[in-house]
């Protein structure tokens, strides 16, 4: 097993992982994947096998990827709705790069979903989250950003468009109370976690060349630390916030290690996960 790069900054789940995977090294990200290589890489993080298994499957039953068999080999391809939220991912954690310019609209969700729709609401709240949503109340939602069709289009593939509504804000002047950002978001942790993240990965990967595993473990921890920030960061302008500096640095360890490690991870997630790897 590949060594980790030490304490997370979150603890990942496997289907975080796969995804970050997906997100990062699947070209074009309508290919097949083998299954026993998904769950060999999982297993360089040190999950189980039949725990990622279970994941497989329920991937499959919540819609995020089909199975195919050929013989004996399984592998899997991405699902329409895996590959718009791979999209969504894409353009939400480049935007952070962008997040400077003062706010001109924001975006309120409020939604109806009861109990009994409660997979659907979980996601819809989770999507919101990774959109840099603060909740204002149980069921409404902010963001300082205009995300009126990114949010329409989520409900939609959801199937719960019935029950949310959405709003474009616009603030009376460049003055937002302290006191309803820090209701709405956490600012100081994550001011905390953006420094953490800074320090841990800073030098990854920049002394002595790595396996082509121990890179892809390494990489795919810090794309999967990182995507952690598309659902604390709300993007403000850097007047109304204190962790400006903090993103800035860990923006720029980011780029850095991908362009050291992307390569090798890349090559060894091809390698693991062709088809043809399991047809022996």
């Amino acid at each position: 097993m590949a060594t980790s790069t030490g304490d997370d900054l979150v603890d990942p789940t496997p289907q975080s992982l796969l995804f970050s995977m997906f997100g990062a090294y699947l070209e074009p990200r309508t290919a097949s994947m083998w299954s026993g290589g998904l769950v060999s890489l999982l297993g360089s993080f040190g999950v189980a096998t039949v725990t990622a298994r279970i994941t497989l499957n329920r991937m499959v039953h919540r819609g995020l990827a089909e199975p195919h068999r050929n013989g004996r080999t399984v592998s899997y391809t991405l699902t329409p709705r895996t590959l718009h939220l791979l999209e969504d991912a894409d353009n939400r954690l480049a935007s952070l790069v962008a997040a400077d310019e003062p706010p001109t609209t924001w975006t309120l969700v409020w939604h109806g979903l009861p109990d009994s729709r409660k997979p659907e609401r979980s996601q819809f709240v989770k999507q919101l989250r990774f959109h840099g949503f603060g909740q204002m109340q149980d069921a409404v939602w902010a963001a300082p950003r205009d995300y009126l069709r990114q949010v329409r289009d989520y409900a939609e593939l959801l199937g719960i468009a019935d029950a949310v509504a959405i709003f474009r804000a616009r603030l009376d002047d460049d003055v937002v109370p302290a006191a309803l950002l820090g209701h709405l978001w956490q600012l100081d942790e994550l001011t905390t976690r953006y420094r953490r993240f800074t320090e841990k990965y800073r030098d990854v990967g920049a002394g002595a060349r790595m396996s082509d595993e121990e890179a892809f473990v390494a990489c795919t921890e810090m794309l999967d630390a990182f995507r952690s920030f598309a659902e604390l960061d709300p993007e403000l302008p850097r007047q109304w916030t204190p962790h400006a500096d903090a993103r800035d640095d860990a923006l720029a360890v980011h780029r850095d290690v991908l362009g050291r490690l992307r390569p090798q991870a890349a090559a060894h997630f091809v390698a693991v996960t062709a088809p043809e790897s399991g047809a022996a």
